[in-house]
């Protein structure tokens, strides 16, 4: 989820964008965006979705910068064991888990800076299978920060970054670019640790 800031991004005179869950159990339910973000589109997700394939059924999920929360809630619809979504604009995230109540015991929420979180996780030695990055546009993404985020990868896990096409970072200390692909304006880079 990106946050206005940029060309193409949203104003803050427009109505929070439509996000639905797009396969699963919670398909089709409607997701709360923060006002001015801009979320990762149906398309996209269902394209990363497909792209990470085996990974997700029993993976522990982490979902940086989770906006409304879609990337990790729908790892947790399509079968994912659990995922923490760190938010630092959490109210609709909130929202939306009190109306899956119960259902939603499988996700946490982290209210806060996703720095911090990713700190706090990592003091704790928490892993994760699958670590989703989208940082708004306001925020350019330093290498040593998404390495940090490395740390939390389970072995064999997979950190992935999102960005918007010509906004894309290097390499990144302790990790290897192992994939690429672009939908639409869409960028997503995949990183496993060396």
């Amino acid at each position: 989820m990106r946050t206005a800031g940029r060309p193409g991004g949203r104003s803050r005179s427009l109505p929070p964008p439509e996000v639905r869950i797009t396969a699963g159990r919670w398909k089709g339910r409607r997701l709360e965006a923060p006002a001015e973000a801009r979320p990762t589109s149906a398309r996209a997700r269902e394209a990363l979705f497909d792209l990470l394939g085996d990974r997700v059924p029993g993976a522990r999920v982490l979902d940086l910068f989770a906006g409304s929360g879609a990337v990790g809630l729908e790892a947790v619809s399509r079968g994912a064991a659990s995922a923490v979504l760190v938010e630092s604009d959490s109210r609709g995230i909130r929202r939306t888990l009190d109306r899956l109540g119960d259902d939603a015991a499988a996700v946490r929420l982290i209210a806060g800076d996703a720095a911090e979180a990713v700190e706090q996780l990592a003091a704790r030695g928490e892993l994760f299978d699958v670590v989703f990055a989208d940082p708004p546009y306001r925020l350019e993404p330093s290498a040593a920060g998404l390495a940090r985020a490395g740390r939390l990868l389970a072995a064999g896990g997979v950190l992935v970054l999102q960005r918007d096409h010509g906004d894309e970072p290097g390499g990144l200390p302790g990790m290897k670019a192992v994939g690429r692909r672009a939908y639409g304006r869409n960028v997503f880079v995949f990183y496993e640790l060396l």
